[in-house]
């Protein structure tokens, strides 16, 4: 069996916070269900943010609310983040103040001039658009608030008021200890918290919210019109990396998107292209051709961490990676020798 791993952005309060680890990168893990965490789920959740805090650098303490509920069918975890309206401009000048490796200067070279970004983009009546007319989805990005702490803004979240909850589901399998190795009907716990918390850390796209507004209009508070999108922002920091071919930002519902640092010249990953609309996983993924930890599912029995794109797309929006991360130049053949690793046996599951 395999289960997919989901994300929504939104804000929730949170109660009875666990003690951060003593590395520069803290998380403050927070129990907001109605009933308390076992002692493995604590150590299993403590144990997915020391990862983190291993691979990332920067000195701040990121506070997460988690529970364990009842999640859509096969659904494993959800994660849902504070998120800040930030001029485009300025999240560039933060980049460009924040970069620290060969990397991050290649992709702070890649953004756009001016105060306003112009990419192709999904219209209210589903067709397609080069937007460049300076609205606000134009010049304004979504950044959580935990991206927001890498990038050097101080964001005033306790644990009481997080930077992000994250939801386990209480109704699947979960093997809380990589000790021996994970049962083969049961997923390791580890390994879908490390992805629920890269969510939390940004790794988040505004198309997701496109392709569920295209069937909910009014309950996205919209018109219906083909411009209906033009009006709020939507778009992340990720979004900024997301292209179809060289020069072409492509912030599309569907399509043929993939990561890269270079203006779309390099394709590192393929990105997943929305639930609804696109290939059937939110667009807030990598695709599934090769195993990486923020890929839209995982098989049972298996456990991983991030792989190489994983940590360079958080280098990109803007964290430290403390670790060495292989040159874009290697990147794809690199991620080409991973294959399908661990995902023969995976079906895939709705929720």
């Amino acid at each position: 069996m395999s289960a997919r791993l989901s994300k929504c952005l939104a804000a929730l309060a949170v109660s009875a916070a666990m003690a951060p680890a003593a590395h520069a990168l803290n998380f403050v893990f927070t129990n907001t269900g109605s009933t308390p965490m076992t002692a493995q789920q604590m150590a299993a959740l403590q144990a997915a943010g020391n990862y983190w805090s291993s691979k990332l650098s920067d000195p701040v303490t990121i506070y997460l609310g988690v529970s364990f509920d009842s999640l859509g069918s096969g659904v494993l975890g959800q994660a849902s983040s504070l998120l800040y309206v930030k001029n485009y401009a300025d999240v560039r000048n933060l980049l460009s103040a924040d970069k620290t490796t060969a990397a991050d200067t290649m992709a702070v070279a890649s953004l756009q001039a001016g105060n306003a970004l112009s990419f192709w983009s999904t219209q209210g009546n589903g067709s397609a658009r080069f937007d460049n007319d300076g609205s606000a989805n134009n010049a304004g990005l979504l950044v959580s608030a935990a991206n927001l702490k890498a990038l050097g803004v101080k964001v005033n979240t306790t644990a009481d008021a997080p930077d992000a909850h994250l939801s386990f589901s209480k109704d699947l399998a979960f093997s809380y200890s990589r000790v021996g190795g994970t049962p083969g009907g049961q997923h390791d716990f580890i390994t879908v918290a490390e992805h629920e918390i890269g969510h939390a850390l940004g790794f988040t796209s505004g198309v997701d919210s496109i392709d569920y507004c295209l069937d909910h209009a009014s309950g996205c508070g919209l018109s219906g019109a083909a411009n209906q999108f033009e009006e709020s922002e939507w778009f992340t920091t990720l979004d900024l990396f997301r292209y179809s071919a060289p020069g072409k930002l492509d912030l599309q519902v569907g399509g043929s998107p993939y990561f890269s640092i270079n203006g779309g010249a390099s394709a590192i990953e393929s990105f997943s292209t929305g639930d609804a609309h696109g290939n059937g996983f939110q667009a807030s993924h990598f695709g599934t051709s090769h195993l990486t930890l923020m890929r839209p599912t995982i098989s049972a029995g298996v456990s991983y961490d991030a792989m190489p794109a994983d940590l360079l797309a958080m280098d990109a929006i803007g964290w430290d990676v403390a670790t060495a991360v292989p040159e874009p130049a290697s990147m794809a053949m690199l991620l080409a020798g991973l294959g399908v690793i661990g995902l023969r046996a995976q079906r895939r599951t709705k929720g």
